[in-house]
């Protein structure tokens, strides 16, 4: 990784180093998302395509707890796991 890309030892794209959240925030104020089809794309989506949908992915009674609370500006104000606090701004 350099340079904010990440290449392979041959020069090849590797994939990418963007943020989840710097996601979000590029998604929604560019229009492309509503935050509500944001919030299912980068929440429901990646639960259910790692097989975890059962205890992430969605606000439901036993469920894990794990949640990222954002501000009026999408930048990251605190991070929830388990139901427990593990980051605040």
């Amino acid at each position: 990784v350099s340079g904010g890309k990440a290449t392979l030892l041959n020069g090849i794209l590797a994939g990418s180093v963007l943020k989840l959240d710097e996601g979000v925030k590029r998604m929604i104020e560019g229009s492309i998302c509503t935050l509500e089809d944001t919030v299912y794309l980068t929440s429901v989506n990646p639960a259910k395509q790692l097989n975890v949908y059962d205890r992430k992915g969605s606000i439901t009674t036993g469920k894990d707890g794990d949640l990222v609370v954002l501000d009026e500006h999408y930048d990251v104000v605190m991070t929830l796991c388990r139901g427990r606090v593990v980051y605040q701004r």
